[in-house]
């Protein structure tokens, strides 16, 4: 029988079919009859009947979840799952194309459970599912890659995801422990997506994916059968809803009810087996070391025992033997802070006193106190706030509950095949005794190695239950692949009552498309020491001058914040001046240029005023924000990925006390509050790692990584001209309009080993009254757009109005206008518009004089020079008339005077005219005698 498709009231038919379709033997089918309501389905356990309609229990060797499904065999692709991955396209950038090949980077299946991709590819994980009822999704996974970011999220069958907490969700971190997920879904036809996205950027080759070891999902419909168990479980009982592991030297087909012992003289099983081994030959790595307790003459026996459950057979002509036990040697020195009493273990030292563990405790002399702290040098057997285990994602992983042993002086992983498990080792805290400085409460150092052929991890991990955020284990840092003897110290900042810390080792499949290969079982992780400092409960290895007290007596005291121990007088001597604390705190340092003590003489700092002793001229930055961000251009990985650096930065006021954050809030980047983050760091001036992360339906998100300080003090402020940059000289080469020196504020951060002078920043301050924001724009080098040119030294250029000076008498020019009615006009100009300075003087208001109004005494001459060019005009038109007059009487007389005694001129008879001569057009002259 089969039931038909559900109809519009919600119910269906049962309909006779044959077993065999090809051939139909039925002669009379039976007449169809109403079946159950769609919404049926039978309880875990049990399955539907179709002849009876009645839920029947399932019998042995069987199991049945009811109205669900699980996913828990991981061997292959189950059907209804797809896998694809994508590479990220930047059409927004002018990019069209796919840059990386992702063909290979989808889900795979890995046996006990399946897992992602491991490059920075796109890679997602769907399953299409129709529920008849009200179901729950849930699955396990683990996941502790910060730098892959893991989304789950649900569409309805119109592909339209839905946006809350449970359905659309971007997953935290896990650590090494596995987490369940659920969503409660109704009714209706669903895509279940598990998509991720790497951020792999630097020298990160691979990450570490996710991994997901069942899937369950319940409403889905009736079932009319029971599932076999596969092999290697059983199911004993009848109305099973699970099948159960065989135990080690067991194994079982498919559908067993019991498991089949192996023949443990010769043959060996895991967990969970199908088949039985051969015992392998014995070696090396097979047994380990123990040391009985010291005796009388601090002497202890060294004792050899197989590694449980031992599977190797050591009567095989080609095994090792264990050697032989109880040889004595000496005992190790205590750690210290112990000393060695004469008969037992080693013994905490009373408050107050010292040892290095070989000698037997002393006071701390006068005006010194007790280093107090856990000491780990010496590992006879671990310390008693020290446990070890094995965490695996599945209960296959770990053969043994054991992770770490401790082995003299070292404590080393244990060498059995652990699977993808996590060997583990806790240190656990209560607390810690106060401040140890300004900054932190204590400090923990250890040195590690790892030593591994094939692909392994070290993880360095952080843990409160105090956290009220919950975000997750805290992995602190993380190393792979062989590493050689190194130290690791990590500051911690907060007292917390209940803390701890984690170091977990894990042996690391690489996947193929087809299989995965396998691990070298002895990789192995060791750690030399474990130093913890100002711990509760800890014992001091040495004692620290401190200063005495005021009033008398030896009594140690903390000295207030700017001061130092004098250790002539053993007491406490204040930074005075311009002079701040020493990081080291053994005396008092100058501030450099531009910058003065803080109040309590710990920090330089700038208040955002500057006086150029070059120009005399004074800056005035308050006016301008209190941190300030630049984006690099986009950069990519080697496939193809986008992102950015992202530099923040404060340079002035707050005490010389940084405000700038960057944040990692790739594990906590969902929808509902991607302000949380799970790590930052605060200084002058840090960079983070951002990338545009896009998910379903074109939605995106905005997650930073990697948040790194560059600088947490300020060092000087100067003129470019004299600042220490790149050979004396600007980095930035001078605006063609602009000759001013630029202003620099240079801030330091502490040596490292890639920059063994330390990190240096350098923000010039540009004068740029063209830019109409006050905030102004931040730009770096053409030749280095990253910010940085060698990974030590930063340089940054603010443009910005705020940077000009302030307006001095100098910076403006008078200008005087016409005098009008007797009186005058003067204004004040800027020299420059737009004018290069700001704020400062004034322009002073337009003024107004008397003046002598000189265009009457023009009008004047103007007239005089008129009249008198009129008078010399008229008198030269006299004299030419007379000229005339006289050429005329001439040229008579001559003309009287020709033939007349050979030209001789006649006798005059009078010197004086006649009445016809007077006559000349029309105009008489007369002379009277």
């Amino acid at each position: 029988y089969t039931y038909t498709d559900c109809d519009l009231d919600g119910g269906r038919w049962r309909v006779q079919v044959p077993r065999n379709p090809e051939v139909c033997q039925i002669v009379q089918p039976a007449a169809p009859l109403r079946g159950k309501d769609c919404g049926f389905a039978c309880d875990a356990g049990s399955y539907l009947d179709l002849g009876s309609q009645e839920c029947r229990q399932c019998p042995p060797g069987t199991y049945s979840l009811g109205s669900g499904v699980r996913f828990d065999e991981w061997d292959g692709l189950p059907k209804g799952f797809e896998t694809y991955a994508e590479a990220v396209t930047f059409t927004q950038y002018g990019y069209h194309s796919k840059i990386n090949n992702c063909s290979l980077s989808g889900w795979k299946p890995a046996g006990q459970y399946i897992v992602s991709n491991q490059d920075d590819c796109t890679s997602s994980l769907s399953f299409t599912v129709e529920l008849q009822q009200k179901g729950v999704v849930s699955f396990n996974y683990q996941y502790s890659d910060p730098d892959l970011v893991f989304h789950f999220y649900v569409q309805n069958d119109m592909c339209q995801p839905f946006h809350d907490q449970t359905r659309n969700v971007f997953l935290n971190t896990t650590g090494t422990v596995s987490k369940k997920w659920s969503a409660d879904l109704e009714p209706g036809s669903y895509i279940l997506y598990w998509k991720t996205t790497g951020i792999m950027v630097g020298n990160k080759k691979t990450l570490n994916p996710v991994k997901i070891s069942s899937i369950e999902i319940t409403g889905v419909s009736y079932s009319t059968e029971c599932h076999k168990c596969r092999s290697g479980y059983f199911a004993q009982n009848t109305g099973s809803r699970w099948c159960d592991l065989c135990p080690v030297n067991t194994f079982s087909d498919r559908g067993a009810i019991t498991c089949n012992p192996c023949d443990t003289e010769t043959q060996y099983s895991p967990l969970a087996s199908s088949e039985c081994f051969n015992r392998p030959a014995c070696e090396q790595k097979d047994y380990f070391a123990t040391h009985s307790p010291c005796d009388l003459n601090k002497m202890t026996n060294t004792m050899y025992k197989w590694i449980e459950p031992k599977i190797c057979l050591d009567s095989l002509p080609q095994s090792v033997s264990l050697p032989p036990s109880g040889q004595s040697e000496p005992c190790s020195p205590c750690n210290p802070g112990f000393y060695p009493p004469d008969n037992a273990t080693c013994l905490l030292c009373p408050p107050n006193t010292f040892s290095d563990g070989s000698h037997d405790c002393q006071p701390c002399p006068a005006s010194t106190a007790p280093h107090y702290g856990m000491f780990n040098l010496w590992w006879q057997e671990l310390p008693s706030n020290m446990k070890t285990s094995c965490i695996g994602l599945s209960k296959l992983d770990c053969a043994q509950k054991k992770g770490w042993e401790a082995v003299g002086d070292q404590v080393r992983t244990m060498s059995y095949e652990s699977g993808e498990a996590y060997l583990i080792l806790v240190m656990s805290l209560q607390g810690f005794m106060g401040k140890l400085n300004e900054k932190e409460v204590g400090r923990i150092t250890f040195a590690f190695q790892l030593d591994c052929e094939g692909e392994c991890q070290l993880y360095f991990m952080k843990a409160s239950p105090s956290d009220v955020r919950n975000l997750g284990t805290n992995v602190v840092e993380s190393w792979r692949g062989e590493q050689l003897k190194q130290t690791y110290t990590y500051s911690i900042t907060e007292n917390k009552h209940d803390i701890s810390f984690t170091w977990a080792f894990q042996k690391i499949y690489k996947y193929t498309r087809s299989r995965k290969l396998i691990m070298n079982p002895s990789d192995t992780a060791r750690l030399f020491l474990v130093n913890v400092t100002n711990a509760v409960g800890g014992a001091a290895d040495s004692c620290t001058q401190c200063a005495v007290g005021q009033g008398g007596g030896n009594q140690c005291i903390p000295c207030p914040k700017g001061s130092y121990i004098d250790p002539s007088s053993k007491k406490c001597v204040a930074c005075t001046g311009n002079n701040k604390l020493k990081l080291d705190k053994t005396g008092c340092e100058p501030c450099g240029a531009g910058t003065a003590a803080n109040s309590d003489h710990t920090q330089c700092t700038n208040n955002c005023i500057f006086h150029s002793d070059t120009t005399g001229r004074q800056y005035n930055f308050t006016g301008l924000p209190s941190t300030q961000s630049a984006t690099t251009v986009p950069s990519f990985t080697s496939t193809g990925r986008k992102y950015n650096h992202v530099y923040n930065f404060s340079f002035c006021g707050n005490q010389g006390i940084g405000k700038a954050e960057c944040i990692d809030n790739v594990t906590s980047a969902n929808q509902a509050s991607s302000d949380v983050v799970s790590g930052k760091v605060v200084g002058m001036v840090c960079r983070s790692t951002a990338v545009l992360m896009y998910g379903n339906q074109r939605s995106h998100v905005m997650v930073h990584s990697q948040p790194t300080l560059f600088a947490t003090t300020i060092s000087d402020v100067t003129q470019a001209s004299s600042a220490n940059v790149t050979g004396n000289s600007s980095p930035f080469p001078k605006d063609e309009e602009n000759d001013m020196n630029d202003v620099v504020f240079h801030m330091t951060y502490g040596g490292e080993d890639q920059c063994p002078h330390g990190r240096h920043s350098y923000i010039h301050m540009r004068c740029d009254p063209t830019i109409a924001d006050e905030a102004g724009v931040v730009s770096m080098q053409r030749e280095c757009p990253d910010g940085t040119c060698d990974g030590c030294s930063f340089n940054f250029l603010w443009r910005t109005p705020m940077a000009c000076p302030l307006c001095i008498d100098a910076d403006y020019e008078e200008v005087a206008g016409a005098c009008v009615h007797g009186q005058i006009t003067t204004k004040f100009m800027w020299k420059n518009y737009p004018r290069k300075c700001r704020g400062g003087v004034v322009l002073p208001e337009s003024k107004m004089e008397g003046c002598q109004d000189i265009l009457f005494y023009v009008e004047i001459g103007v007239i005089g020079g008129v009249a008198l060019l009129f008078m010399m005009c008229t008198a030269v038109c006299c004299l030419w008339k007379k000229s005339k007059k006289l050429e005329y009487k001439y040229h008579r007389l001559v003309m009287n005077s020709n033939g007349k005694n050979d030209g001789e001129l006649p006798n005059a008879d009078s010197c004086a005219l006649s009445d016809s001569d007077s006559d000349y057009e029309e105009q008489s002259d007369e002379v009277v005698f």
